[in-house]
C-alpha cells in the first residue's frame, strides 16, 4: 500500500505532467525524420534540389515580401474603397469565375473613363473658345453708330465726261463718240471687257497727250457727293452736309460716307476738317428722329455707266473702322422713295481670360494686336482688303484705285487693265487665294495673309421697309427747293430700332474649375471616382505601409 502511495499525484502534478507530455510530443514531430537511403541516391538527389533551392529562396527573398505587401494592400483597398465593383473582386465567399468576372468590368470601366477624358480634353483643345449671349439689354449708346456708305449706282456723270471729251486732245480718226465710249473702260471691272486691244491701244495715246493717268481720269469722272446728297439731319438737328459726308474710295466706286473712321485721315474740306469727331458718333435714344435722314437724289439725266438697270443708290451699313466692300449690311434704295432702315445693332467683346490665351489657340485677333499699313484698326474686312492689295500687286506689279493703298503700291495704268481683268476672282471670292469648292474652304486651316477674326466687334443687321414718297408732303414742312424734280428723289431715315442690343461674350469654352468639373463627372459617372477615393488610393500605397512599419517597431 504504501509502495503505490509513492506513485500517487496531485491533480496539480498531473495536470503539469500531461502539458508537459503535449509539448515534447509537437517538438517530436516537429523534428525532421530520418529516411535510410543509400549513400549514392541521396548524392544525386541533394546535387538536383541544390541548384533549384537556391533560385527558389533567392525568388523567395526578393519577391515575396513586394508580392505579399503588394497583394494585402490592394486586398485592403479593395475591401475599403468606394470605387464601382473592386470590393466584389476581394468579397469572401465569392468564386473565381466572380473574381475574374468583377476584374473584366473594373478593367473595361477604366478603359472608358480614360477614353472618355481625352475625347474631352481634344474637344476641348479643338473648341477652345465659345460665345454665347450675355445680355439682350445692353444698351444702345453704349455701341458707336454705324458707318453709313451711299454709293450711286452711276458710276461716271455725263455732264463731267461730255465736258473732258471736249477739252481732251484726241486724234482726227477718232470722235467725241468713240472718246466717251473709251471713258467707260475706267470702269474696267464692267465695262472693259467689252474693248478690243486696239481701243486700249487709242484710249492709252489719249491719255499721255494729255498727261492723264487713270487714276486722274476716275476722279474727274465721278459724281460729286454734295451733288447727289441735298439736306442732312442728324439727331433731329439740321446740318451741313458735307461736314457729316466725306467721299471715300470703295471697292468699285467712289461713294458718299457718313460717320467713317476707317483711315487715319479724311477728306473732308479743310476749313471744317477740325470740327469732326476725333470718334464715331453714338446716339441715346431710338426711332428715325433720332438718326442720320438724308435727302438723296439720283440724277438720273446724268446718268452715263451704270451696271444696274435702275435709278437709286447702293447702301452699306458697317463698321465705323472698316472698309466699305462687299462684306457690309448692304441695301439697295430707288428713287421715289422713302425708305426706312432700321438697324438692330450687336455687340460682341471677349473675356480677359481669352485674351491672355495664345493667339493660336483662340484663332482671334483684337484690334489692337496688329497694325495694319493703310487702314486705321485691325479687323478681318480691314486685313482681307490690304490682303487683296497685295496679292494684285505681286500679281501685277500695281493696284487699282479702288483697294486700300497708303502710297506704297504703284496705280495701275492703262496697260495693266489686262492683268486686273484676268484676276477678277480676287474681288469674287471669299478667300482670294483660293479659288476652290465650299467644302474645301470651309476646312482650311489658315486664311490667306494670316488674316484671323476679330475677337471684339459689332456689327449692324438691319430691315429696310419703302413706302411712296409725296415731295409736296416733304417740302411743306422742311422747306426743302422745290426746284428738284421730286419724282427722283430719296428720303432716307437709318436709325436704331431700340434702346437695348444684344450683347455677347466670347469666353473659353472650359476654365480649370469647369474642366475638373467635366473629368470628375465622367469619372464619376462611370467608377464612382472623386478626390477622397484617390487619396485613399495613395493612402493604402504610402502612407499606410509607413504607419505600419512604425506601428510594428
Amino acid at each position: 500500500m504504501s509502495s503505490r502511495s509513492n506513485f500517487k499525484r496531485s491533480p496539480f502534478q498531473a495536470s503539469h505532467n500531461r502539458v508537459f507530455d503535449i509539448l515534447n510530443h509537437q517538438q517530436q514531430n516537429m523534428k525532421p525524420k530520418s529516411i535510410l537511403v543509400s549513400p549514392a541516391s541521396s548524392i544525386k538527389t541533394n546535387a538536383k534540389l541544390q541548384p533549384r533551392k537556391a533560385s527558389r529562396l533567392r525568388q523567395l527573398a526578393s519577391f515575396s515580401p513586394v508580392r505579399h505587401w503588394l497583394v494585402e494592400n490592394m486586398r485592403n483597398y479593395c475591401n475599403s474603397t468606394s470605387l464601382h465593383g473592386f470590393n466584389y473582386i476581394t468579397l469572401k465567399g465569392s468564386t473565381a469565375n466572380e473574381r475574374h468576372f468583377w476584374i473584366g468590368v473594373v478593367i473595361i470601366s477604366i478603359i472608358i473613363s480614360i477614353v472618355l477624358v481625352i475625347v474631352s480634353w481634344f474637344w476641348n483643345r479643338e473648341t477652345p473658345t465659345v460665345t454665347v449671349i450675355e445680355s439682350a439689354h445692353f444698351p444702345t449708346w453704349n455701341i458707336p453708330f454705324p458707318a453709313v456708305t451711299i454709293c450711286n449706282f452711276n458710276k461716271i456723270s455725263k455732264m463731267k465726261a461730255l465736258k473732258l471729251a471736249r477739252t481732251l486732245k484726241r486724234p482726227p480718226n477718232v470722235s467725241e463718240e468713240k472718246l466717251l465710249s473709251l471713258f467707260r473702260i475706267t470702269m474696267f471691272f464692267n465695262f472693259a471687257l467689252n474693248h478690243t486691244e486696239e481701243d486700249f491701244h487709242i484710249f492709252g495715246n489719249i491719255l499721255n497727250d494729255n498727261n492723264f493717268t487713270i487714276a486722274k481720269l476716275t476722279q474727274e469722272l465721278a459724281p460729286n457727293c454734295m451733288d447727289m446728297i441735298s439736306k442732312c439731319v442728324w439727331k433731329g438737328d439740321g446740318l451741313r452736309c458735307d461736314s457729316l459726308f466725306q467721299p471715300v474710295q470703295a471697292l468699285e466706286e467712289v461713294c458718299c460716307s457718313f460717320n467713317y473712321y476707317g483711315r487715319t485721315t479724311n477728306n473732308f474740306p479743310k476749313k471744317i476738317a477740325y470740327q469732326v469727331p476725333k470718334q464715331p458718333y453714338r446716339v441715346t435714344g431710338c426711332g428715325h428722329s433720332t438718326g442720320i435722314s438724308v435727302i438723296l437724289n439720283p440724277i438720273t439725266d446724268d446718268y452715263f455707266a451704270t451696271y444696274l438697270s435702275s435709278y437709286g443708290f447702293r447702301l452699306f451699313i458697317h463698321d465705323a473702322y472698316n472698309f466699305p466692300d462687299e462684306n457690309a449690311e448692304t441695301k439697295v434704295i430707288t428713287s421715289g422713295r422713302e425708305s426706312f432702315v432700321r438697324i438692330n445693332p450687336e455687340s460682341t467683346y471677349a473675356t480677359d481670360v481669352v485674351r491672355n490665351m495664345d493667339v493660336e489657340l483662340r484663332n482671334c485677333l483684337f484690334y489692337n494686336e496688329r497694325a495694319l499699313p493703310t487702314m486705321q484698326r485691325y479687323s478681318f474686312g480691314n486685313c482681307m482688303a490690304e490682303c487683296r492689295t497685295r496679292y494684285l500687286h505681286k500679281l501685277c506689279g500695281c493696284v487699282p484705285t479702288s483697294l486700300p493703298n497708303n502710297g506704297s503700291f504703284r496705280i495701275c495704268g492703262l496697260s495693266e487693265i489686262y492683268c486686273i481683268l484676268n484676276a477678277r476672282e480676287i474681288f469674287a471670292l471669299a478667300l482670294p487665294t483660293k479659288n476652290t469648292t465650299l467644302s474645301v474652304v470651309q476646312t482650311t486651316d489658315k486664311f490667306p495673309c494670316d488674316c484671323l477674326p476679330t475677337c471684339e466687334f459689332n456689327s449692324y443687321p438691319s430691315e429696310i421697309t419703302m413706302g411712296q414718297l409725296d415731295m409736296k408732303l416733304v417740302s411743306t414742312i422742311n422747306n426743302i427747293n422745290k426746284t428738284v424734280n421730286s419724282d427722283e428723289q430719296i428720303l432716307l431715315h437709318v436709325f436704331f430700332s431700340d434702346l437695348m442690343a444684344k450683347r455677347y461674350r466670347k469666353d473659353i469654352f472650359q476654365d480649370w474649375l469647369s474642366s475638373l468639373a467635366s473629368f470628375g463627372g465622367l469619372l464619376g459617372l462611370i467608377m464612382g471616382f472623386s478626390i477622397v477615393t484617390a487619396f485613399e488610393f495613395i493612402y493604402f500605397l504610402t502612407f499606410r505601409p509607413i504607419f505600419n512599419y512604425f506601428n510594428d517597431v
